[in-house]
């Protein structure tokens, strides 16, 4: 009996991708429409990113601190404001839409070096309606130019693998600098990366692979440094608020990860600590507690790696949210797990999947964690995930090119 799926495996390499860009459009779209329809942009909230726009746009008034947030989000909002001349949000979230459907495409190029094509093309699918993915589409939040930017770096990192070392691997590696300005937590991925190749290719070429990537890797937060230190007299890295992120997170009380936000604040008010200084106060009052308390930190940074795969969601999210998504992440974790058996046996570059798995799953054991954070891992998720639901969904069958 023919499987439902076996039109993957029947069409050709590109309708399918028209096919699938066409659906994960629509998705988006729908997305978007809902969200505009009940407002629930507003209801959700956003960072500062686009406010910071406006006011680099001359819309509003210039903050005394404009440098809390890694730049190039905010850069690419102010670059299509201005020339519009329009303070409206659309044209960015239908930019998050058409992002959003192209990195599908992305992410089923970068299966194909990881697991066959017709279980690469399962992955688009799934990515394609995965809607954790989607529900950030249509907010103006990073999530989905990072994701973008991931799955292309991701997708160059793959294609140099077995090629030799060149100028190539420099440009790679001020393309990771460019995501790292984007979402600064990002930026110590290289450790990570070295034993991944060291364990692949040895340690010669984990370490020139590397050399080669650093000078492109901190050229764009330098030159966002170095434009803070002329602004301010001051070294204010890519985000001014990540000691106040690793203070806010650094607990597994629940009630306090509602709370913080106000708390510190109110106390910054009181003490009349300056949105430049915000993040250094906190970091200083993170460390102390670290110092002071060695044991209860550790079981802290244990517990948030732990909650950072979670399948349930915390509030702001409804009932009915918590209990479909709760179900959403069930199945992926489970058909994902299997995925990490069904892969062990092929010779392909997982290393570097592992890498980025692991080191988000580290990052966040410190920094603040949410759902919001693992979301960028979700194209890997759904190609372990499409891995493991192979074997029950896919019949033979080769794809014609």
């Amino acid at each position: 009996m023919e499987s439902r799926f076996s039109f993957l495996t029947r069409w050709s390499a590109r309708r399918f991708d028209v096919a699938v860009f066409v659906l994960a459009l629509a998705a988006r779209l729908a997305a978007l429409g809902v969200f505009q329809a009940r407002g629930l942009g507003d209801s959700y909230g956003r960072d500062r990113y686009f406010d910071l726009a406006l006011a680099w746009v001359g819309q509003t008034p210039m903050p005394v601190f404009d440098a809390t947030h890694p730049p190039l989000y905010t850069l690419l909002i102010a670059c299509i404001l201005w020339p519009l001349g329009t303070s409206s949000q659309l044209p960015i979230l239908f930019l998050h839409v058409i992002l959003g459907a192209g990195t599908v495409l992305l992410a089923r190029r970068v299966g194909t070096f990881l697991v066959d094509d017709k279980t690469a093309r399962l992955a688009t699918l799934w990515l394609a309606l995965d809607p954790a993915v989607i529900f950030f589409t249509p907010q103006l939040q990073t999530e989905t130019l990072f994701i973008a930017m991931m799955m292309v770096f991701f997708l160059g990192l793959f294609s140099l693998w077995d090629k030799p070392l060149s100028w190539r691997h420099a440009a790679l590696g001020l393309w990771g600098g460019l995501c790292i300005s984007c979402r600064s937590v990002f930026g110590a991925f290289p450790a990570f990366l070295f034993f991944a190749i060291w364990r692949a290719k040895g340690f010669l070429r984990a370490l020139l692979f590397c050399l080669l990537l650093a000078p492109g890797w901190f050229l764009p937060s330098g030159v966002w440094m170095a434009r803070n230190y002329h602004k301010y007299g001051r070294l204010v890295p890519l985000s001014g608020q990540m000691g106040s992120t690793l203070y806010e997170g650094f607990t597994l009380d629940r009630e306090l990860v509602r709370t913080n936000p106000f708390t510190m604040a109110a106390e910054a008010q009181r003490l009349g600590i300056s949105d430049s200084d915000f993040g250094t106060y906190y970091f200083a009052k993170w460390k102390s507690f670290v110092r002071e308390n060695p044991f209860q930190s550790a079981v802290i940074v244990a517990g948030k790696a732990v909650l950072y795969w979670r399948p349930w969601l915390y509030d702001p999210y409804t009932g009915w949210q918590r209990a479909v998504m709760g179900a959403y992440f069930t199945v992926l974790f489970a058909f994902a797990l299997l995925g990490v058996r069904a892969v062990s046996a092929l010779r392909a570059p997982w290393g570097p999947v592992w890498a980025v798995l692991a080191y988000h799953t580290a990052v966040h054991a410190v920094f603040l964690t949410t759902l919001r954070y693992r979301v960028p891992l979700e194209p890997f998720l759904c190609i372990l995930a499409a891995a493991g639901a192979a074997p029950y969904l896919l019949r033979g069958g080769a794809p014609r090119a």
